[in-house]
């Protein structure tokens, strides 16, 4: 088989590196390898041993064969005295587009620091009102891909409920209202309200490649839209009423929001800048939710 020393240009910093290997030990030969002679092999059959300081060429696969292994994606393959170097490997490049789902768990609070005292949101159990969110995004590469810019869809589920377990919402009124159900005993009254919306956010990741190894953060701003919202009580009977209506909720949400996560674990916060309510329908206060994602 013919020589292939003349294939030595094309990694000419490694050559570089082994003559001045050659200049300390004259024994230390240097010799470069086609990849084609490697595809002759049986990957089953590619084994690494040990080579001599004798080994000065190979003139045939099986030769090569007793001890070398492949490496993937290499075109040239140099062995040096028992050295093996990889030739270089073109750069891995972040995907362009990559996509991540997420579920946000956490609580669902009200602010009241900005409604009249006399006119605020019904008072709420801060422990069991509960946000949860489902997010489908896709991020957007900008340079190397450790900067995203991030968008979507979302659907979120407000969950308050009420500390007076007889409180119930007045539906089709004209602007919010409540009452207390004196003839019955509730053991839950809570209302629920829905909005489907889309983020938008500029995250960055550790890990260009993947959201799910080493650290991410991303901050941002999602809008929403109502559609649709409902009353639950539970009576002492096990018996469930549900009522659906606007109860004057706002059509609106939105929230800027700040996550933080660590492979597929990590915090979110959000604060909603649209009131609850709809403008001179109800008092002016302003949701939040905060909690764990997974994603």
């Amino acid at each position: 088989m013919k020589k292939l020393f003349l294939h030595i240009s094309i990694l000419a910093v490694a050559t570089v590196s082994m003559a001045q290997q050659v200049q300390k030990n004259t024994k230390t030969k240097i010799l470069v390898i086609e990849k084609s002679i490697v595809d002759t092999i049986p990957k089953k059959n590619r084994k690494a041993t040990d080579i001599s300081a004798d080994s000065a060429r190979l003139d045939s696969s099986s030769e090569f064969e007793s001890f070398i292994s492949l490496f993937p994606n290499n075109s040239v393959v140099i062995i040096n005295h028992d050295t093996i170097i990889p030739a270089p490997k073109r750069r891995n490049k972040a995907p362009l587009i990559i996509s991540e789902g997420s579920i946000n768990l956490g609580f669902a609070a009200i602010d009241n620091s900005r409604a009249a005292i006399t006119n605020s949101f019904p008072e709420i159990k801060n422990e069991s009102s509960m946000h949860v969110g489902f997010n489908q995004e896709w991020g957007y590469k900008i340079g190397r891909g450790k900067f995203r810019l991030w968008y979507g869809l979302r659907y979120d589920i407000m969950n308050y409920s009420f500390s007076n377990s007889n409180l119930r919402l007045k539906g089709n009124a004209p602007i919010f209202t409540t009452s207390l159900d004196s003839f019955n005993n509730t053991d839950k009254s809570k209302v629920v309200v829905n909005y489907l919306g889309i983020p938008l956010s500029i995250g960055y990741q550790s890990n260009p490649k993947s959201l799910h190894e080493g650290f991410n953060i991303r901050a941002g701003i999602a809008a929403g839209y109502r559609v649709r919202a409902h009353t639950k009580v539970k009576l002492e009977n096990d018996r469930t009423e549900k009522e659906f209506d606007d109860f004057n909720f706002n059509d609106f949400l939105v929230s800027p929001f700040v996550q933080v996560c660590y492979n597929n674990f990590g915090l979110y916060f959000r604060y909603n800048t649209s009131p609850i309510f709809k403008l001179r329908e109800g008092p002016e206060n302003y949701g939040m939710q905060f909690g764990i994602v997974m994603q």
